[in-house]
């Protein structure tokens, strides 16, 4: 095509056709332009749908661990909700009568002492903050969707964080100063080739049975903090699921818009 081209601008000047040499050169510098217009304009479209399909996979991944954080908090509302029943029944039951070590260390084995942490899917997103593709997301309305999610996420892995750490403080200040707080739940035959279980005194589940004393009114303090600190775990968890399910959605639309 090049040396086609050369050949007619060659037969123009040896006819000394200048006029129409001028127009041929115009016309070729024209096509020339035309070519790599056309060139850029594929190079564009070709680079614009491989970052679509990035965008696309993105999307899905994010799809995903939403998803997967879904059964996380509802697995977690329901630990709650059964610590809380568990916590619940003890105090009830601490009120009765325990009329033997057995008795005693069958009521402390009923609390649940859990102290769960905000653990999500959130490798997705990190690596779109961490790489610098944050901005892959197309949609503005979905990526401030996305970003405030994650936000919110944080604030509440604090506050769980805090709650934790508050309760975890006032049990181990109920340990410290109560002695022999540990042994109240574990069964003597499990200790017994460490020391016997002389360790198990009656006079040590005595507390319970008196209600007036200070070590009582401590435990039940103790169980109350855990009993409110996973309402709140509760509440926090469905208010997450809730925007998930929100995000979730925006996620489908975007990917029905795109199809």
């Amino acid at each position: 095509m090049i040396k086609l081209f050369r050949n007619i601008r060659q037969n123009l000047i040896i006819e000394n056709k200048t006029g129409k040499y001028l127009k041929y050169a115009i016309g070729e510098i024209v096509l020339v332009v035309i070519g790599i217009l056309i060139a850029l304009q594929i190079n564009n479209w070709n680079e614009s749908n491989k970052l679509k399909k990035e965008e696309t996979l993105y999307l899905k991944r994010l799809k995903t661990d939403l998803e997967k954080d879904t059964l996380y908090y509802n697995n977690n509302i329901d630990r709650a909700n059964l610590l809380i029943d568990r916590n619940y029944t003890f105090l009830k039951k601490l009120y009765d009568e325990q009329k033997s070590i057995d008795e005693g260390r069958e009521l402390m084995n009923l609390p649940l002492w859990d102290s769960e942490y905000l653990t999500i899917q959130d490798n997705t997103y990190s690596e779109l903050v961490s790489s610098g593709k944050l901005n892959i997301i197309s949609n503005p309305t979905l990526k401030v969707a996305v970003v405030d999610f994650y936000r919110l996420i944080d604030s509440k892995e604090n506050s769980i964080k805090e709650a934790n750490e508050y309760s975890r403080e006032l049990m181990g200040y109920y340990v410290s100063t109560y002695p022999g707080t540990i042994k109240h739940s574990r069964n003597p035959q499990e200790m017994v080739k460490i020391v016997n279980d002389k360790m198990f005194r009656v006079e040590d589940f005595q507390f319970l049975n008196n209600p007036s004393s200070s070590q009582f009114q401590s435990l039940e303090d103790v169980i109350l903090v855990y009993i409110s600190k996973h309402k709140e775990f509760i509440n926090l968890f469905q208010e997450l699921k809730s925007k998930s399910k929100v995000l979730l959605y925006q996620i489908e639309q975007e990917f029905n818009e795109n199809k």
